[in-house]
């Protein structure tokens, strides 16, 4: 008896059974939407022509963690609306992976990037078959304002041009950087003008120093 009165007083609530969370304006879905992880969001689409591209005027994508780096790129590569966040979470990520969908944020975000990859137990950077993974570069982020990388010791070649006219904050943690430009050249005043804080975690200039350190380096200065 509960259960059929409470289907009554919803078809008296809603007589017509009109769908009316579809006939929201679309920043309401957005907002809805919002409050979902990106993969659960995209499954939306499904329910009608109505839902079927309103995740993609979504402001901020999160990818939980997950050994597939597919669904980040296919996103990215129908995703409308400006980027102020993503999140991204792998599982022990290959470098063509990553190389796969980070250009594409660089192009598009306009906010901050969180990327963090699980690498598997025991990798730390220094052993022998770390030497045989390859590097990707990290592209210029010419409207990201913060940028941060736990790349799991994955090889990293930093780009010898370009600015990163608008970031103001750069965390590099357990990435081994590579190649013939130094971190330190990118992270000069011409190249990050803006530049406040960086921060970086048992990171290595493979051939060129040995580990930094494995406590926290912080380093700041103003933006003038």
């Amino acid at each position: 008896m509960a259960q059929g009165g409470g289907r009554i007083a919803a078809e008296r609530a809603n007589p017509s059974g009109e769908d009316r969370i579809s006939a929201l304006p679309n920043d309401a879905l957005v907002d809805i939407l919002l409050h979902l992880n990106t993969a659960a969001a995209v499954r939306t689409s499904v329910l009608s022509r109505r839902w079927r591209r309103v995740w993609t005027l979504l402001p901020e994508l999160r990818f939980d963690f997950s050994p597939e780096p597919h669904p980040v790129a296919s996103a990215l590569a129908v995703h409308e609306a400006a980027l102020r966040f993503l999140d991204v979470g792998a599982l022990d990520a290959a470098p063509e992976s990553v190389a796969a969908w980070l250009p594409v944020a660089a192009n598009r975000l306009s906010g901050r990037l969180n990327f963090e990859n699980r690498a598997p137990p025991g990798r730390n950077g220094d052993g022998e078959e770390d030497g045989e993974i390859g590097a990707f570069e990290l592209p210029c982020f010419k409207s990201a304002t913060t940028v941060s990388l736990d790349l799991g010791f994955l090889r990293l070649a930093v780009p010898a041009a370009g600015v990163f006219s608008q970031l103001t904050e750069l965390r590099l943690v357990r990435v081994r950087i590579c190649g013939p430009c130094k971190l330190g050249d990118a992270v000069s005043s011409p190249r990050c003008p803006c530049l406040q804080r960086l921060t970086v975690h048992q990171t290595q200039e493979v051939g060129l120093n040995p580990l930094l350190t494995s406590q926290l380096l912080k380093w700041c200065r103003s933006s003038g």
